[in-house]
């Protein structure tokens, strides 16, 4: 791709440590280094990096600035390389960056600011900070979710400077079709916290009341001796393996037949898009972006938060039906590739960049 050096992108995210906003903030540079010039900068330094986000950027043309002292320090560091770099588009990430990038970048005379929310749910406090720049200091904002933008959209942040570009996932699987094992198995992943509502999940199987199914518990977090009452409790300790911060997740997805999850909240899930990616149905509480991964009846079903019988009859529906599991499956796979590859991401942040 030839490089359009008329344009010179900047983005801000506090570090490049795990975690999904630092993963698409270093994809979203990487990408973009392939048509232009790009610089990242890093509020908090090298703090904790993730060596994959290390290697990738190590590997592109783009140039790091980690940024040092307090924050008079970082913003007058951070003016001065806008200025000399000739910054035109600037796109910051979560709201502290929102907020010192916009002040950097209004001295620096860059002309176009764009703020980045990246959950569904937000403080009160980040809400005000976010609404004040969105609506007087800022191009506009991008929300990683639908969601988001609804929820905290509706807040009093201009609605035609509001935008979406989904995260997107990297390396996508070539579609499985899964044999019909006598013993399937029903998988979650995620943090062992209230969120994820790990009860009615357990509830949910428990109901089950056969024989042709094990539950495949995988995360870590301060609920893990709960979750295992839980299961004592339910009786279904027999049927469950729970995998503490395993490094095989991916093995483990892809030896999977059905991917549960019941949470009570989420933006954009990173677990459910990697179930997609394992081509596995999902069956899943309507919560947050849910209803664009999971389109209910298509590749698997959708259920309100702490449906236990509902949930229950879908796991049961997919059980009993390798064909539809499959087909589900394929369905996942596709929606994946249709609307969260790394093309499509680029494409829309290209679009908007060119659209200025």
């Amino acid at each position: 791709c030839i490089r359009d050096r008329m344009k010179t992108i900047a983005i801000l995210i506090p570090t490049i440590k795990p975690g999904g906003a630092e993963k698409q903030a270093t994809l979203l540079a990487t990408l973009l280094d392939k048509r232009y010039t790009v610089h990242m900068y890093l509020y908090l330094g090298y703090l904790a990096p993730n060596p994959q986000n290390l290697a990738l950027l190590k590997s592109s043309n783009v140039q790091v600035h980690p940024l040092e002292g307090n924050d008079v320090k970082k913003i007058r560091a951070m003016v001065s390389s806008l200025k000399e770099n000739k910054v035109d588009i600037l796109f910051n990430y979560l709201t502290n960056c929102d907020v010192m990038g916009c002040i950097a970048g209004r001295i620096a005379g860059v002309k176009h600011i764009y703020g980045g929310i990246r959950n569904a749910h937000i403080s009160r406090r980040k809400v005000i900070a976010e609404r004040i720049i969105h609506n007087y200091f800022t191009s506009g904002t991008i929300f990683n979710c639908y969601s988001g933008m609804r929820d905290i959209g509706s807040k009093g942040l201009k609605e035609e400077k509001s935008i979406v570009i989904p995260n997107c996932f990297p390396d996508i699987a070539e579609h499985i079709i899964r044999s019909d094992n006598k013993v399937k198995t029903i998988i979650t992943v995620g943090r062992f916290d209230l969120q994820k509502d790990y009860k009615t999940l357990i509830e949910s199987v428990a109901r089950l009341n056969r024989n042709d199914f094990r539950l495949c518990i995988v995360g870590y977090g301060v609920l893990e001796e709960q979750i295992r009452n839980w299961v004592k409790e339910l009786r279904i300790e027999n049927k469950t393996d729970i995998h503490i911060r395993p490094n095989n997740i991916s093995v483990l997805e892809r030896n999977a037949d059905i991917y549960i999850s019941t949470s009570l909240f989420e933006g954009t899930s990173n677990s459910i898009m990697e179930a997609l990616n394992w081509s596995l149905p999902v069956v899943a509480t309507n919560v947050g972006d849910n209803d664009h991964l999971v389109i209910d009846g298509e590749n698997g079903f959708l259920h309100p938060v702490g449906d236990v019988w509902g949930i229950s009859a879908s796991l049961c529906r997919l059980l009993d039906d390798a064909n539809l599991r499959n087909e589900m499956g394929k369905k996942s796979n596709q929606n994946l590739r249709d609307n969260y590859s790394m093309e499509i991401f680029e494409k829309r942040y290209i679009d908007l960049i060119e659209g200025m």
